[in-house]
């Protein structure tokens, strides 16, 4: 169990490792929805829907993903298809980020009062206060198609506020939020 007197008695490095993964966490948000008919105790195999990635500047980025899908879906006991007509599933993902604009107001109470001469007459008024701040958010999503008849089944995503080692280090963010997304996957019912 972590207390605050255990954590005192951390090395600093450890401490700050520690807090970074706890935020790290806290701002990955995920998701996902599934076709209620759909038969997952029958699917066992996979293959990838092959396609053009183009929301990633970086083709390492898409590499990096779909590494981490095929991982994440092995570990989870799937394999993948000898050829693609013998596959229960098909998997696709998009990823990619956008600038997002973050805006707050709230109205703070300031007390103001108009003076005359060595008299006060008014009343207290609200200055409205407007706060403001831009970020890149990258998203995720998996897709999982039905092979046979080629519907959609299943959807997991992730968003997350990118930091600039999410960017310049996106190995470990996107395996975290794969493995983040497909912890849903197959849904228990």
């Amino acid at each position: 169990m972590i207390t605050q007197s255990n954590i005192a008695k951390w090395p600093l490095g450890l401490t700050l490792a520690a807090l970074a993964a706890l935020a790290g966490c806290s701002t990955l948000r995920i998701g996902s929805d599934y076709d209620r008919s759909a038969s997952f105790s029958a699917y066992h195999t996979f293959t990838w829907m092959e396609r053009d990635h183009h929301g990633s500047a970086n083709p390492l980025v898409v590499q990096r993903a779909r590494e981490a899908v095929e991982g994440e879906l092995t570990a989870k006991g799937f394999e993948r298809a000898a050829t693609d007509t013998t596959a229960d599933f098909a998997v696709d993902f998009t990823i990619g980020s956008r600038e997002r604009t973050e805006v707050d107001s709230y109205p703070p109470p300031y007390a103001g009062r108009w003076w005359a001469l060595d008299d006060w007459w008014g009343h207290p008024y609200w200055a409205y206060q407007v706060d403001g701040r831009q970020y890149r958010e990258g998203t995720l999503s998996v897709d999982i198609f039905d092979a046979r008849s080629h519907k959609p089944v299943w959807h997991g995503w992730a968003k997350k506020e990118l930091t600039r080692a999410d960017i310049e280090h996106s190995q470990q963010p996107i395996r975290a939020a794969v493995d983040r997304i497909l912890a849903n996957f197959p849904p228990v019912r």
